[in-house]
């Protein structure tokens, strides 16, 4: 039950059967042929421009879908923490670097369209999507998919879109003795901080690399949030919230 939840150290779950959470990263693609993440992705996508629309398409597992490196990290992150993870790569932004706000809604939307539970964005948008990353991000939340989302390394006009909407769970990096430790931060738009400090991760072509980050501190929030729901698979959104905050600063 949920008390027992609270009172349960999340690193613990580990230990329990759990049931298999799908979980989406969406992001600069993942090499699925790394040793970390060899049978841990089950899904590829790349989101394409085709004249002035954007279609998803289907890419091979596994293989180097990442010529950047970020996506593969943060999600060696959310492997390494919850064993029950099953990975789907988007791929929304492209190797110049560069991903439009126009390919995100369309990965995103994807996404949700598939019902995948849990999201991971350690990214955040241009004001300009608040509105519609605003309606998906709802859209998602009373359809019980979880979304984790990036607080920009250097605010700007915003602490993150979309971090610090309410429909989603924001997180900040910090540094912990523990990737299972958490602090809640109680009246402000990005509530937790997690473990994102000088986090060794995995890096294409089979190497690692050592990164610090809000990118990190939400792929560490939402392999976390997989252990919650291999356990509790019911949870809603809110229910999710208020176990990470019961175990939060303990």
């Amino acid at each position: 039950n949920l008390s027992e939840a609270l009172r349960t150290e999340l690193s613990s779950l580990r230990e329990r059967e759990l049931v298999p959470v799908g979980v989406v990263v969406l992001d600069t693609g993942i090499d699925s042929s790394h040793p970390d993440l060899r049978n841990r992705v089950i899904h590829a996508f790349e989101v394409e421009r085709v004249g002035r629309r954007f279609r998803v398409a289907q890419r091979s597992v596994p293989a180097n879908n990442d010529r950047l490196g970020h996506g593969t990290g943060v999600s060696s992150t959310i492997a390494a923490i919850a064993p029950n993870a099953h990975l789907i790569d988007i791929q929304v932004v492209g190797a110049d670097q560069v991903g439009s706000g126009e390919a995100l809604i369309a990965g995103l939307s994807f996404a949700l369209e598939c019902g995948f539970p849990l999201l991971n964005m350690s990214l955040a948008c241009h004001r300009r999507l608040l509105e519609p990353l605003t309606e998906l991000c709802e859209f998602a939340y009373f359809r019980n998919q979880v979304i984790v989302a990036a607080r920009r390394n250097m605010p700007l006009i915003d602490d993150g879109i979309p971090a610090e909407l309410s429909s989603c769970i924001g997180a900040e990096g910090d540094r912990f003795p523990t990737p299972y430790q958490l602090r809640f931060r109680d009246r402000h738009p990005i509530e937790f901080c997690a473990h994102g400090d000088r986090v060794v991760v995995a890096a294409p072509e089979g190497k690692y690399t050592l990164q610090t980050g809000t990118s990190y501190a939400t792929s560490t929030l939402t392999g976390l949030c997989a252990l919650i729901l291999g356990a509790f698979p019911a949870l809603t959104p809110f229910e999710l919230k208020s176990v990470l905050k019961g175990h939060a600063n303990s």
